[in-house]
């Protein structure tokens, strides 16, 4: 089994389409340049703020043969899958490991027609995804999407299976955070998976972040990140929080259009990575004009942080 250990930020990086909603492979070069410049830890395609749902299994490979060349081993790259049936999410894994990757983030979506999907459905899904590859697994606890909750009981039972080591945890409760903690240890570790509790989650001892704003800030990410884990200054942690991240988070929270707030917040940061596939859709010209003025305060604010730092 792979033995890096998945650790700070790490991406999802957004899915850059042309006007006929192709991929774009040079804005996608551009984009994994500009993120890895700005100090990210590791690189996660293909998720939901990658739009996985709306790529086809050739799409989703190819998101990925695009990442892992332009990255060109500078950081780990553990792609997301997101399934609607096993024998997808097993093509996929072996496709992911044959790649390099250092983990996979697998999701089934599994709803079921009349009521919620029982837990062993859930158990046997992960159980035939990791006899299919010995990479590590990352859980992905978002019950909108997949029709289940990963609740602790349900976690401690899949942390059975060996290779499953860490769980995006994105339902927004920290409680979840101490009940993983204090039910399974050093089992399982807990990423945060959400931007309105990171600095809580980071402060409870999440060791790795995962996020779709981080496309926009991946510097201020990573500051965020310094701050509580390598400083131990939630003064500085709180001040970074409110003025160089939950501002952005503000504007998604109130358009409904997380993926069109994120995509619109990278180009106001100067890497054009197109608009959503639809049925998405590109924010309001109001949005885009707050977007691009967070932008300019953002930048500013991330320099003056990184002086702070740098003179500790």
């Amino acid at each position: 089994m792979r033995s890096t250990r998945l650790r700070g930020t790490m991406v999802p990086l957004v899915t850059p389409f042309d006007a006929d909603e192709a991929l774009d492979i040079q804005a996608m070069g551009r984009l994994i340049n500009h993120i890895l410049d700005q100090g990210a830890d590791a690189l996660m395609p293909t998720a939901l703020t990658g739009e996985g749902p709306l790529l086809t299994a050739d799409e989703t490979v190819a998101v990925w043969d695009i990442v892992f060349e332009k990255t060109a081993g500078r950081v780990p790259i553990a792609p997301a899958v997101i399934a609607t049936t096993t024998r997808r999410a097993a093509r996929l894994v072996k496709a992911a490991e044959a790649l390099g990757a250092a983990a996979v983030m697998v999701t089934p979506i599994l709803p079921e027609l009349y009521a919620g999907r029982a837990h062993d459905d859930v158990y046997a899904f992960y159980a035939d995804v990791a006899n299919a590859t010995p990479l590590p697994i990352i859980l992905f606890n978002y019950p909108s999407l997949t029709g289940v909750d990963l609740i602790p009981a349900l976690v401690e039972r899949l942390a059975r299976i060996e290779n499953v080591q860490y769980i995006k945890e994105s339902t927004g409760d920290t409680r979840r955070v101490h009940s993983l903690q204090r039910l399974l240890g050093e089992r399982l570790s807990v990423i945060c998976g959400a931007p309105n509790v990171a600095l809580e989650s980071l402060a409870l001892g999440c060791q790795a972040w995962i996020t779709g704003i981080m496309n926009v800030v991946p510097r201020s990410a990573r500051q965020l990140m310094v701050a509580v884990a390598d400083l131990a200054d939630l003064g500085l942690a709180r001040r970074i929080y409110y003025t160089q991240i939950l501002p952005l988070v503000d504007v998604l929270m109130r358009n409904y259009n997380p993926t069109g707030t994120i995509k619109a917040g990278v180009c106001a940061r100067g890497v054009d990575v197109g608009v959503p596939r639809k049925p998405g859709q590109d924010v309001s010209a109001a949005d885009r004009a707050c977007l691009e003025r967070l932008a300019d305060e953002i930048a500013q604010a991330e320099a003056r942080t990184a002086e702070e730092i740098r003179t500790r």
